[in-house]
């Protein structure tokens, strides 16, 4: 394993990862949570914690890449495998979430399906870039 290039990849989706959830939670949803009276702490609280936030970005980038990596088939499309990688982890994260938050959450339906769009697509956003990083090597000529 090339560790400069893993950790140049745990680093930059880190980030990717971050500033999606921001947009999303922190933007495209906001209207949406303001309905959902209870199912959030209080938002003093929240940013008293957000170090949390943090470290679950930091181990979704670590372990996303090491499985990536694991995984990597060299001779493949790099952001193509990435976004088919992406959309993978994606649906075994994402799916079996959207039940049981069905089932424990007192959330709206239409939170739930926005919550598993968004984490398909940040998955799979992720993955692409992931894949653009570990891209075949061109063949000196």
């Amino acid at each position: 394993m090339n560790t400069k290039k893993f950790w140049l990849a745990v680093v930059v989706t880190f980030f990717v990862y971050g500033i999606l959830q921001f947009v999303i939670h922190g933007g495209i949803l906001q209207n949406l949570y303001k309905t959902t009276e209870g199912l959030l702490k209080d938002e003093a609280v929240m940013k008293s914690r957000m170090y949390g936030h943090f470290l679950a970005n930091f181990f979704f980038a670590l372990l996303f890449c090491f499985i990536y990596v694991k995984g990597y088939e060299p001779n493949k499309a790099g952001a193509a495998q990435g976004i088919r990688y992406g959309l993978y982890m994606g649906l075994f994260v994402q799916l079996p979430m959207f039940f049981d938050h069905f089932v424990v959450l007192n959330a709206p339906g239409s939170l739930l399906v926005w919550w598993l769009i968004f984490g398909l697509l940040v998955a799979m956003i992720c993955g692409g870039v992931l894949g653009a990083i570990y891209k075949p090597q061109v063949a000196a000529s």
